[in-house]
């Protein structure tokens, strides 16, 4: 063998490797999980949620990232899940990113603003109001409490009073108190509290629930008052 033949054989092997390395660093980087989430972004502009889907699929399973943590990917994956109907599996994925994250991380909000919005969409007012009450985080909890229900208080005390008493119902949230001073139950068609309620001379069981804006009830609270005569 010459050796102008060894060394064109030599700058093929070379070439060859060069090329090899090449489409593999091209590989690598058109699978990396970026590389991906940006597939995935397109591939939902354009209406294909479930290869946006499969697509942060096989971002997950790549090395990780700082720039795409597993919980940023899922957060994109419950996204597209919600944009196509799936409803269920959307809220799974928001909770497991719950579940990984805790308070003042980004993600940890951002799984709650997608979780509200979620049940929101499918109206389910009361399973949002369970999954805000079982989370334990006030600041969650006060975010979002117009979403929860709370039970009516009785600025005064029950008990015995011997003068007229004007008795007020205090409430949290955005919705009404109904009320009935006759011991029976109330209803959504009972008494509507908008102002102090007197109570002249008498024994009176009053009792009372918040429904908030979302149609949800609290509990039944109920006081018994015995206003003495003058």
């Amino acid at each position: 063998m010459t050796g102008k033949l060894k060394a064109a054989i030599f700058l093929l092997v070379i070439a060859v490797a060069m090329a090899a390395s090449f489409l593999a660093y091209r590989y690598k980087q058109a699978n990396s999980r970026e590389a991906l989430a940006e597939k995935a972004a397109r591939q939902a502009a354009e209406g294909s949620y479930a290869d946006a889907v499969r697509t942060i699929d096989k971002a997950l399973e790549a090395p990780q990232e700082e720039s795409c943590s597993d919980e940023t990917l899922r957060l994109r994956k419950a996204q597209y899940l919600q944009e196509s109907g799936d409803m269920e599996t959307a809220l799974s994925e928001a909770m497991h990113v719950v579940k990984n994250t805790k308070e003042g991380d980004p993600e940890f909000d951002e799984a709650w603003e997608r979780i509200v919005s979620i049940c929101t969409q499918e109206e389910e007012y009361g399973k949002l109001a369970t999954l805000l009450e079982g989370s334990g985080v006030e600041s969650i909890k006060s975010r979002y409490y117009n979403y929860l229900v709370y039970d009516p208080v009785f600025r005064d005390p029950p008990g015995t009073y011997d003068e007229v008493l004007e008795l007020y119902i205090e409430s949290q949230g955005v919705g009404a108190v109904f009320y009935t001073i006759d011991g029976t139950e109330p209803t959504q068609k009972s008494n509507l509290y908008n102002g102090p309620i007197l109570l002249r001379p008498g024994i009176y069981t009053v009792k009372a629930f918040f429904v908030n804006r979302y149609g949800l009830e609290s509990s039944t609270v109920t006081g018994t008052y015995q206003i003495n005569k003058d």
